[in-house]
C-alpha cells in the first residue's frame, strides 16, 4: 500500500532532481523536454518572449495579462517551468526577458502552503540558487518586482521595450475590464488544473494569506538573511531599470530633434 509519507517523499525527490538539473541547460532540457506539458512552456527559438520567476511570484498574472495585451502564441512564450534554464537558454538565444522576484518571506511561505511535501530551508535554499545563478546574466533581462506586476505591469513592459528595442503592446493597469478578464482567466486556470484549491489559486485571497502566514520561517537564520540579501541585489537593479530607461528616452529625444535639424 502507498502511503501518503511515501507520496510525498517522492514528489520531494522529484522536485530535488529538477531543481539540480534547472542549473544546467543540456541537462535539464534533455531530460524534461520527454514530458509534453513542458515542452509547451520551453524556450526555443521560436520564441518571442520569456517571463519567468520562482514560484508564487505573480507568474501566472505576468504571462496571462502579457498575453491579454499581446498577440502571441502559447509556444512563442517562455514561462511556468521555474528554471534557471529557461533564461540562461533566452540570453544565449537574445529573446527579451521579464524576471519576476517577490520577497523570500512571501515566496516562499506561498511555495511551502501550495508544495506541502517541500520543506521551509529547502524552498529557502532554492530562491538563493535560482537568483544567485541569475544574477551575472542581469544585461539580459528586466527585474520586475510582485508588486509592479500587480499595480504598474505597464511600465515594466514599457522597460522592456527600451532595453531589447522590441515593441510590445503595453498593459492598461488602470483598466478595471483588462484587469478583471486576467482575473477571470487564472480562475479558470485554477479551476481546470487544480479543481478551485484555495492553496493553488493564483490571485490574492484572505483564506490563502492565513495559511501562507501560519507558516513558521525563522526570520533571524542564516539561510533567510541570505535570500533576504539576494532580494536587495534585485531591487537594486530595478533602480537601474529606471535610470536606463529614462536615459534612452532622453537620447531618443535628442535624435529626433537633431533629424528635425539636419533632415
Amino acid at each position: 500500500m502507498i502511503t501518503k509519507g511515501f507520496i510525498r517523499w517522492a514528489r520531494n525527490l522529484r522536485f530535488r532532481v529538477r531543481q539540480f538539473t534547472a542549473r544546467y541547460p543540456w541537462m535539464f532540457f534533455s531530460l524534461y523536454q520527454l514530458s509534453p506539458h513542458n515542452r509547451k512552456l520551453m524556450v526555443t527559438k521560436k520564441t518571442k518572449i520569456t517571463i519567468e520567476g520562482y514560484p508564487r511570484s505573480a507568474n501566472t498574472y505576468a504571462v496571462y495579462a502579457f498575453k491579454y495585451v499581446n498577440d502571441l502564441q502559447w509556444n512563442e512564450i517562455g514561462h511556468h517551468l521555474h528554471v534557471q534554464a529557461q533564461v540562461i537558454r533566452s540570453v544565449k538565444y537574445k529573446i527579451p526577458v521579464i524576471l519576476l522576484i517577490r520577497h523570500p518571506l512571501e515566496a516562499v511561505r506561498s511555495m511551502v502552503v501550495r508544495h506541502d511535501f517541500v520543506p521551509v530551508n529547502e524552498a529557502l535554499e532554492d530562491y538563493i540558487r535560482f537568483y544567485e545563478d541569475l544574477y551575472e546574466l542581469q544585461h539580459g533581462f528586466i527585474v520586475a518586482m510582485f508588486e509592479d506586476v500587480i499595480q504598474n505591469y505597464g511600465k515594466i513592459i514599457d522597460q522592456l521595450n527600451d532595453r531589447f528595442s522590441s515593441d510590445f503592446n503595453i498593459f492598461p493597469d488602470h483598466d478595471e475590464q483588462a484587469i478583471a478578464a486576467v482575473v477571470e482567466e487564472t480562475d479558470k486556470l485554477n479551476r481546470s488544473l487544480d479543481k478551485g484549491k484555495l492553496t493553488h489559486l493564483y490571485r490574492p485571497d484572505k483564506g490563502k494569506d492565513s495559511l501562507k502566514n501560519a507558516v513558521e520561517l525563522q526570520e533571524d537564520s542564516e539561510l533567510y538573511q541570505k535570500a533576504l540579501a539576494i532580494y536587495n541585489k534585485y531591487i537594486a537593479l530595478t533602480r537601474n531599470q529606471v535610470v536606463e530607461s529614462a536615459a534612452n528616452r532622453n537620447d531618443e529625444k535628442i535624435m529626433k530633434q537633431d533629424r528635425k535639424k539636419n533632415p
